[in-house]
C-alpha cells in the first residue's frame, strides 16, 4: 500500500528568516555620462573629442584628439589626452603610424590589449591606404607619393632596410621588393637580388629605397656610389633606375629631384 506524505506548513516562528539581499540595501549609483576625472572632465561637453568630431567634423580635431578617440579612455591613472600626447611625442602621426602596436604599448604606459588592438587596426588601415594611394600613379613624376608610403613602412626602423619599388613602363607600381634588413649598410647590397625580382615581374624600371636609422635623410657619398653601381648594372639588362629615395625620421630625399642620378 503506497505511503503518502502530507506536508504541513511550519509555523511562522519556526521558519528561517529570509536572508537580506545586500545589493538591495545599497542603492546603485547612476554612472554619469562622459569622463569624471582627467583632462576631458574639465572641458565643455561640445569640446570633447568625440562630440567635437560630430559637431565640427573630423578635420577640426587635433592629431592628439583623433588618437584619443581611437583609445577611447585613459588608463593606469592617466587621462586619455595625456596618453594620446605621449604617443605622438617626437614624430607626430607619421611616426605613430610607422610604429607597430606592440612598440607603442611598450613605450607608453596605460595601453592594454584592447587599446593596442585598436591602434594596430588603425595602423594597418593607414598602411593599406598608403599602398592604395600609389595605385595607378606615376611614381617617377610623383616621388612624394612613394615617399609617403616608405615613411610609413620604414621611417622608424632602427636597422637599415633596403628595397625597391618595381615599376611598369608607365612608372606604376608592380611590386614592393624588400631585399635587405639588418645591421649592414646599403653600400654592401649587391644589385643582383633587386634585378632578379624585377625580371620576375617584368619591371621596366626601379625606384631604390633605403632608410637612415640616424634620422637624417641626407645622401652620403657611399649612397651615391652604390646608386651608380645599380644604374650601371641595370643598363646591362635594360632596366632603368628611376630614382633612389632615402627615408629619415621626419623627412626624405629623392635622387631624381636632386639631380643625382646622372653618371
Amino acid at each position: 500500500m503506497p505511503v503518502s506524505f502530507v506536508s504541513e506548513a511550519l509555523p511562522s516562528e519556526v521558519r528561517s528568516p529570509a536572508r537580506p539581499n545586500p545589493l538591495a540595501l545599497v542603492p546603485r549609483p547612476i554612472r554619469p555620462r562622459g569622463p569624471v576625472v582627467g583632462h576631458l572632465a574639465g572641458l565643455p561637453h561640445h569640446e570633447r573629442p568625440r562630440e567635437k568630431l560630430f559637431s565640427k567634423g573630423a578635420d577640426a580635431l587635433s592629431d592628439a584628439e583623433l588618437v584619443a578617440i581611437l583609445l577611447g579612455t585613459g588608463g593606469q591613472g592617466k587621462p586619455v589626452m595625456e596618453i594620446s600626447n605621449e604617443l605622438l611625442a617626437g614624430g607626430g602621426l607619421v611616426d605613430f603610424f610607422a610604429r607597430g602596436a606592440e612598440a607603442v604599448r611598450s613605450l607608453v604606459s596605460g595601453i592594454g590589449t584592447a587599446k593596442a588592438a585598436r591602434l594596430a587596426a588603425a595602423q594597418e588601415i593607414a598602411r593599406r591606404l598608403s599602398v592604395a594611394g600609389m595605385s595607378g600613379r606615376d611614381l617617377f613624376e610623383e616621388p612624394e607619393v612613394a615617399a609617403r608610403f616608405l615613411r610609413t613602412l620604414i621611417g622608424t626602423e632602427t636597422r637599415e632596410v633596403m628595397g625597391a619599388l618595381l615599376l611598369d613602363s608607365k612608372n606604376r607600381l608592380l611590386r614592393n621588393a624588400l631585399v635587405f634588413q639588418g645591421t649592414g649598410t646599403f653600400a654592401a647590397v649587391a644589385p643582383s637580388p633587386v634585378f632578379r625580382e624585377a625580371i620576375v615581374v617584368g619591371a621596366a624600371g626601379v625606384i631604390l629605397y633605403h632608410n637612415h636609422p640616424s634620422g637624417d635623410a641626407t645622401p652620403s657619398p657611399n649612397d651615391k656610389a652604390t646608386t651608380d653601381r645599380f644604374i650601371v648594372a641595370g643598363r646591362q639588362i635594360g632596366i632603368e633606375i628611376k630614382d633612389h629615395i632615402i627615408v629619415g625620421r621626419s623627412d626624405w630625399t629623392s635622387f631624381h629631384k636632386l639631380g643625382l642620378l646622372g653618371l
